[in-house]
């Protein structure tokens, strides 16, 4: 059975804390464009995409390097380099002042 030529879908809100949490992991394989949508609901908070070529056992590469995603301020991400999956990680900025993101994410084939 193929896969659908395009995917949508949302995480559930993230707190972020000081050190990285896992937000979300998007198995990616058959699509060749990735677009993903960070709102940050409260305080800013750094957000890393990394890459796993292993069906997901690892995570090695990273897809997109840190960037901050600011209170209230919308930042998108494309990615369309090959890669069996994607997780998403968030950490708060600064210490204590945890934040939640809002994570939402669209894929395609072509």
């Amino acid at each position: 059975m193929k896969p659908p030529v395009a995917a949508y879908g949302a995480w559930a809100n993230k707190t972020s804390a000081n050190a990285y949490a896992d937000v979300g992991i998007l198995e990616t394989s058959a699509y060749r464009t990735k677009h993903f949508v960070f709102v940050g609901a409260t305080n800013t908070m750094s957000v890393t995409i990394f890459g796993s070529i292993d069906g997901g056992t690892t995570y090695p590469l990273t897809a997109e390097a840190e960037f901050t995603v600011a209170a209230g301020a919308t930042v998108t991400k494309t990615i369309t380099v090959p890669y069996t999956h994607l997780k998403v990680q968030v950490k708060s900025t600064v210490g204590g002042a945890h934040g939640v993101l809002t994570s939402r994410w669209f894929q395609s084939q072509w």
